[in-house]
This record gives C-alpha cells, sequence and structure tokens, in this order.
C-alpha cells in the first residue's frame, strides 16, 4: 500500500506595492486555496507604497490573527521601493521563523499571483520528491501557456542568452515564481546583492554556482487586469548592466 504524500509546508511571500485595489481580493483567493496545506502562512511585504497598501495589509494580518484559521497571515513593512526589498525581507523572515527547514519552502511571486495556482499544482509531487531545492514556475517550459507578447518575448530570449553568455546560466526562466526550501534560502541569502527586478536571477545564479539542479515547472499565465510595471528596453538594458557587475563581482573574488 502507497503512502500518502505528506502536504508541503509553505510560505507564500507576497510583494506589496501599491496593490490597494485588488491585494485583499487576491489574499482571499490565497486563503482559500492553502487550506490543504497545513500550518501555510503568508507574508505580505509591503515596500514603498504610496497608496493604502500598508494599511491593507495590517488589516489582513489583524483579521487572520482575530479568526485563528489554518492559514495565517503576516505583514512587513520595507521602506524602499523594489521587489528584491521585498523578496529578501520575506525570506529572511522565514528563515528567522523556521530556521533552515528542510521541509517548508517559501514560494516567491507577485501579489496579483500571475500564474494563478497552475505555479503550485505542478510543484505538488517536485516539493516532497525531487531532490532539487529550487523550482522555478518557469514561462520557458515548453508546457507552458505564456502569451507574454511578441516584444515580451524577444525580451525574454535575448536575456535568456545573455545571462548564459556573461554568467552562465543555464535556467531558462529566472524571473518566474521560486519555490526555494528554507535550507537552501539561509545559504544564499548573505549573497544576493540586488534589491530589484534582478534579485531572482541572482538567487538562481548563486544556487546554480553551488550545483543546485534548478526544476523548471510548466505554468498558464492568466490575463491580468492592470498595466505592468515591467518595461522590456529599460529593465531589460538594467538587468543586462547588473549581469555584467555580478561577473565583475565573481572575477574579483566577492
Amino acid at each position: 500500500m502507497t503512502q500518502a504524500m505528506t502536504p508541503a509546508q509553505v510560505v507564500y511571500v507576497l510583494p506589496v506595492h501599491n496593490e490597494e485595489r485588488l491585494l485583499a481580493a487576491n489574499v482571499e483567493r490565497l486563503v482559500a486555496y492553502l487550506q490543504r496545506f497545513p500550518g501555510a502562512e503568508i507574508y505580505l511585504v509591503e515596500n514603498g507604497s504610496t497608496d493604502a497598501s500598508w494599511r491593507i495589509a495590517q488589516e489582513l494580518e489583524a483579521a487572520s490573527n482575530a479568526v485563528g484559521g489554518p492559514v495565517r497571515i503576516h505583514a512587513f513593512r520595507e521602506a524602499d521601493a523594489g521587489i528584491g526589498f521585498a523578496y529578501h525581507r520575506g525570506l529572511t523572515e522565514a528563515v528567522r521563523s523556521f530556521g533552515p527547514s528542510r521541509s517548508r519552502w517559501a514560494i516567491l511571486t507577485a501579489a496579483d499571483l500571475p500564474f494563478g495556482f497552475s505555479d503550485l499544482e505542478a510543484a505538488l509531487v517536485a516539493l516532497e520528491r525531487s531532490p532539487s531545492r529550487i523550482l522555478i514556475g518557469s514561462k520557458a517550459h515548453p508546457q507552458s501557456v505564456a502569451d507574454t507578447g511578441l516584444k515580451r518575448r524577444a525580451v525574454s530570449a535575448v536575456y535568456r542568452f545573455a545571462r548564459r553568455a556573461i554568467v552562465g546560466m543555464q535556467v531558462g526562466d529566472s524571473q518566474g515564481s521560486v519555490f526555494l526550501r528554507l535550507d537552501l534560502a539561509e545559504e544564499l541569502l548573505p549573497k544576493i546583492a540586488s534589491r530589484g527586478f534582478f534579485y531572482s536571477t541572482e538567487l538562481c545564479h548563486y544556487a546554480e554556482r553551488q550545483g543546485e539542479l534548478i526544476h523548471e515547472l510548466p505554468v498558464i499565465l492568466v490575463p491580468n487586469e492592470r498595466a505592468s510595471t515591467v518595461r522590456p528596453l529599460k529593465h531589460g538594458l538594467e538587468m543586462a548592466r547588473q549581469l555584467w557587475m555580478l561577473r565583475a563581482r565573481e572575477r574579483g573574488g566577492h
């Protein structure tokens, strides 16, 4: 008789930057979905918002504490805007709470849940059985459904080539949702310098450098109600600059 797998223990890390319109509804969806994961937690990390995002995050945390349900919500605040500030704070808080756990995973994604729960559905078996300590919900996976438009696809292809040419990265998509086991998170946190969009690329790079096999998962990209804050040319050039800086730091022994 096959023994049923124990559901993975997860901490969702959601960067919150000017998310007042959709934050409460998206967190409600996430809480409902995570009922099946005992001990699941959600970290809302507000970073540099100019709207009511921080107040809403605090209200969601207070409501979670009052109800005392199976999914706990925690709100944290970073003064500086930047998705990397949010990810770094969330990972730091997760390691502080649970230590270098081999059974708990942090999930780094966006507050609008761009893949719905298709990334987590694809990860379920891997979280329990894969030897990998890092998984990526990858738009580059051949089974992914991710129509990002011709311009974004072209920029992604160029960025993928640049990652391999400049720093030797193998992962197909370093900007997808990241599933990171907390023992690996503790090892990588001191190495990551970026606090912007480059954060997840740098995280994947250092994981590869220490011999981790990044398991890429198929995802379904859901239509987005809000305008993207990503500017392909601007952010593409900035990421190329940071790739060269990363290469220079490594050659300099830093």
